[in-house]
């Protein structure tokens, strides 16, 4: 499985994360549980602080503060629907969207529940990259479905295995 990721780092405290690194394992795990037959995707991050991602917040969901991750899908819901992938670059990469996440929310929230920094941010990560498959919380029933691939997914990729609690 090929995939791309384009970071933009808007906080350079995130260069000392391999993002691209996570972001292909994370992505893959999500795309073999799915048994997807694709094998090329991209995906676009920007790694940034709370200033930044409190601007996004407000402008595209009407909150005016700071959030841990943001996930922009390119297709609505397009793993759950039977159609045509329209969202290919010219080198045949589905392309996924866009994500956005906080160095700041990131750091605060794994020290407040005591998660290693990078094994909060694979957290963080799955759910963007989760939203960008079209998984959603906004019903119980969501929320439980995008909990559990969390899980399997975390559970399969780290080693030390966190307990996550619910933000």
């Amino acid at each position: 499985m090929t995939i791309r990721v384009s970071i933009n780092y808007n906080d350079p405290r995130w260069k000392r994360l391999n993002l691209a690194r996570y972001i292909r394992l994370l992505l893959s795990k999500v795309a073999q549980f799915h048994q997807i037959r694709l094998n090329k995707f991209s995906v676009s991050v920007l790694a940034c602080s709370d200033v930044k991602i409190k601007e996004l917040n407000r402008e595209y969901r009407k909150k005016n503060k700071a959030t841990n991750v943001l996930a922009w899908p390119a297709m609505n819901k397009f793993f759950y629907l039977d159609q045509d992938y329209l969202s290919y670059d010219g080198n045949n990469y589905l392309f996924l969207g866009d994500i956005a996440i906080s160095y700041e929310k990131c750091l605060k929230e794994a020290s407040f529940q005591n998660v290693q920094f990078n094994n909060y941010c694979c957290r963080l990560l799955v759910h963007g990259i989760l939203h960008l498959w079209g998984y959603d919380h906004d019903f119980s029933v969501r929320a439980s479905k995008m909990q559990l691939m969390e899980t399997r997914v975390l559970n399969s990729v780290l080693t030390n295995r966190p307990k996550f609690i619910n933000i």
